[in-house]
């Protein structure tokens, strides 16, 4: 009972010291919709760099190409080109730890429909690439194990080099001409937002099977070597010892960095999650520091409540108020003025968030008609948790200094204060 009899008269001190009690209440609004504004920016920038970088593979990928040793091994020199076969991916593909492989060509040729002919990048490769580099069908689908076996001269086209050859017509079933070599396309690409590229995004590239390409070009290498390791856990692990197959079969230390070239998805996420996390720590950080402000705010206005209630305080440790009861009803309008404040900024925070809706970030260059390439601005629960603990500590600490600074009077000297 003495904790509501508190609490109300808590309220009624503020009613009664509306002005004050207003100005407190807007100071933590603003520093309230601060930090959930920068908070869900923060996840939505997240979320779209996250959307964009797996656009270009799936978790566990790893890209490999040619490098050059830096190390003297079995005789050989160091600075000696290392280059991979397709013998090479069938290699690495025996190790259990290995889910998928795949070689891949890579070559600029002319690809014609009708009138039109376009120089764009052709590539060669088996079923497996198109899990490993999410390559995903809008029509039709992708290159199977017959194809493969039978070297079939089947074509699986990017989205956007789909719509310069046939426009808005049907793709899947028309004949093109590769270098001058008919072949049929059996499906197309999805539209792909990728920041990972090399040779030209996907979305403007044409896919071969790899066994195929010997009809088109003669290559006794490789331009590219992918992998994916099952376990993400193990990830580390498996691409030593992919290496090690490699530095067996070509010559060179398991242990030099240099001697073949990659880009390793799992390093690209931790990258990319590491500069997540301080960029969502530093927004934390300024939206905090605007609602200590407020915070600031609420306890000054506060102090100058506590000066204008001396007598008051004074009168009421007279009739027998304890000290705890004295620091209870200050905390309460400090924590009052906090909870209205931050209802009002959250309220708001909903309001500006669905007007704003999305933020233009990386859809328009990477061409990603779903916007999902943008920033979404949306308010998460893990936002509202974050900025309500934020709010009640600091609230917790504005209310309780001048809380304590009344408690503290003498009630005789109280009694003296005009």
């Amino acid at each position: 009972m003495i904790f509501k009899d508190l609490f109300l008269q808590a309220i009624y001190s503020l009613i009664s010291h509306g002005t004050h009690a207003l100005i407190s209440i807007l100071g933590i609004a603003w520093g309230i919709i601060t930090v959930i504004i920068l908070m869900t920016y923060g996840d939505g920038l997240n979320k779209a760099l996250d959307y964009s970088m797996h656009g270009a593979y799936t978790d566990g990928t790893v890209i490999m190409w040619d490098g050059q040793t830096s190390k003297q091994a079995g005789g050989e020199r160091a600075g000696r080109r290392v280059k991979l076969k397709e013998k090479d991916a069938f290699a690495i593909k025996e190790l259990p730890s290995i889910k998928y492989a795949s070689p891949e060509y890579i070559e600029t040729l002319p690809i014609a429909f009708g009138n039109k002919s376009i120089f764009m990048t052709v590539r060669g490769v088996s079923p497996e690439y198109g899990i490993m580099r999410q390559e995903i069908p809008a029509q039709g689908r992708f290159i199977n194990d017959e194809d493969v076996k039978q070297h079939k001269r089947v074509v699986f086209l990017g989205a956007f080099l789909a719509r310069k050859l046939f426009r808005n017509g049907p793709a899947v079933g028309q004949e093109v001409k590769i270098k001058g070599l008919p072949f049929t396309v059996i499906g197309v690409l999805k539209v792909k937002p990728q920041i990972v590229t090399y040779r030209g995004p996907d979305n403007y590239s044409a896919f071969i099977p790899y066994t195929t390409v010997k009809q088109l070009w003669h290559r006794e290498y490789i331009e590219n070597l992918i992998i994916q390791t099952k376990d993400t856990e193990q990830h580390q692990q498996t691409f030593q010892q992919a290496i090690g197959v490699l530095a067996n079969r070509h010559r060179f230390e398991p242990d030099d960095d240099r001697a073949i070239s990659r880009i390793d998805s799992k390093e690209s996420t931790d990258a990319l999650n590491a500069v997540s996390i301080g960029l969502k720590v530093v927004l934390i950080f300024i939206g905090t520091l605007t609602l200590i402000v407020g915070g600031v705010g609420v306890m000054n206005i506060m102090l100058v409540s506590v000066e204008d209630r001396i007598s008051e305080i004074g009168i009421r440790k007279a009739l027998g108020a304890t000290r705890w009861q004295i620091l209870f009803q200050f905390l309460s309008e400090g924590l009052i003025i906090t909870f209205i404040g931050g209802l009002v900024g959250i309220g708001c925070s909903y309001f500006i968030v669905k007007y704003i809706g999305s933020y233009p970030f990386l859809a328009a260059l990477l061409e990603d008609e779903t916007k999902q390439a943008d920033i979404q601005m949306v308010i998460s629960p893990y936002v509202v948790i974050t900025a309500t603990i934020i709010l009640i500590l600091v609230g917790l600490v504005s209310g309780f200094i001048p809380a304590r600074r009344a408690a503290s009077l003498d009630p005789i000297e109280s009694l003296r204060h005009e």
